[in-house]
């Protein structure tokens, strides 16, 4: 196999995949836009985010079966594009039309959940590949600069459009991302990861429930809750700093360009620091953003949050998947994965729901202060997690680079 060819194909298929990516972070402006509340917000991105709940295990499980999780990627991007055509028509209605849309924005995102998730574990899977070696920073940077150059792109192109007319672009990066992915040679070619399928009943997803595992699920949903409100909710942010949502792009732009350095250098700094430290840095760099937000009132303000918001978000990337990665069981590193996101989706689809009353009732600034608490007692959690583990009951974790050594 030719590395630089299939890393240059990789690389241009994160790129453009990215620009999902870059469209489906207009969701909350574009419900704004045709009319729908704070309090109504949460509750659609409830439902939306809720579905993958069911999706990431359903679509793990599958990946583990036939052994492949280039195929469940393309299928998924398959089903985000042929969704994503019907939105806009389905926007301009009233009454029913709009219960339709959201129903529609559920399915797609049964699709388009997942195929994040397959995407990432195919970098982390090309990484290990004993022939390859591709360096994880290195594709995954593409995917930053992607999202960052679409984000901005899409600022003058929604000014003189309708924001619906995101969902158009939406299908044509899916369309393009599945000619690209299907170029690239399968990520278990030469590898052990090449056998016959598993058989449902025979694969042990009791060994999924130990201490490492549930541990980083009650984590994960700590640091996924705030994360998330931040998501939905930074429209508001926005304003509150006196800007109008339409520079939300230019902010993404900033925020993803700032990406790119870090996971270029994520392989240096995992082997000095180790995976779990990363996942630390991560949590409390996104406390110190969420403070800026709380606290700030200049444009600079704004913008120095984005820099901190790429840096915490490339750290956390790429160290999760790795993290769960080598703390799964062997031939189940796929429903590891989906597991963990499904429990996270449950407390999010709850959290998600309340965030905008929340939001309404204490206002934006409390708001975001409240998320700045939230995200530290996440870091907390993490190094007390680790404490406990190694030194009162003498959990180690199979991979060391997943022990945060606190001597």
């Amino acid at each position: 196999m030719n590395r630089r060819k299939i890393q240059a194909q990789l690389s241009i298929t994160e790129l453009i995949y990215n620009g999902c990516f870059a469209a489906a972070n207009f969701l909350s402006v574009f419900l704004e836009s045709i009319g729908i509340t704070a309090g109504q917000m949460g509750l659609i991105t409830a439902f939306v985010n809720g579905i993958s709940i069911v999706s990431q295990p359903v679509w793990g499980i599958v990946s583990d079966r036939i052994r492949s999780v280039k195929k469940c990627f393309m299928l998924c991007i398959a089903g985000v594009a042929v969704c994503s055509l019907t939105l806009p028509a389905l926007s301009q209605g009233s009454g029913p039309w709009r219960l339709v849309m959201i129903g529609m924005l559920m399915v797609m995102y049964f699709f388009f959940h997942p195929s994040n998730m397959m995407m990432e574990l195919w970098l982390v899977r090309v990484n290990d590949h004993p022939k390859l070696k591709i360096p994880y920073g290195s594709v995954r940077s593409w995917a930053s600069i992607g999202y960052a150059l679409f984000s901005l792109a899409f600022v003058p192109i929604l000014q003189a459009a309708p924001l619906r007319t995101i969902y158009y672009f939406f299908a044509v990066f899916a369309a393009v991302s599945i000619l690209l992915a299907s170029r690239v040679p399968g990520e278990s070619e030469g590898t052990k990861q090449k056998q016959e399928r598993q058989r449902f009943r025979d694969m042990p997803f009791r060994s999924m429930l130990n201490y490492w595992i549930i541990g980083h699920i009650i984590f994960e949903v700590l640091y996924q809750i705030p994360f998330g409100w931040r998501v939905t909710y930074m429209v508001y942010a926005v304003k509150e700093f006196g800007l109008d949502s339409s520079v939300y792009g230019a902010l993404m732009f900033a925020a993803g360009i700032c990406e790119v350095p870090m996971l270029l250098l994520i392989k240096k700094i995992s082997h000095r620091t180790g995976w779990a430290w990363l996942l630390l840095i991560s949590a409390l760099i996104l406390t110190v953003e969420y403070s800026l937000y709380a606290l700030g009132h200049s444009v600079f303000i704004l913008f120095a949050a984005q820099l901190l918001r790429g840096f915490s978000y490339a750290l956390y990337v790429a160290s999760r998947y790795q993290y769960l990665h080598r703390l799964a069981p062997e031939g189940l590193e796929a429903s590891t994965q989906a597991l963990v996101n499904s429990i996270s989706a449950v407390v999010n689809f709850v959290a998600a729901a309340a965030g905008g009353f929340l939001l309404e009732a204490c206002g934006t600034r409390s708001f975001f202060a409240l998320l700045c608490g939230m995200q530290l007692i996440s870091g907390v959690f993490f190094v007390g997690l680790h404490a406990v583990g190694a030194k009162y009951l003498h959990q180690i974790p199979k991979s060391r680079d997943c022990m945060l050594n606190l001597r």
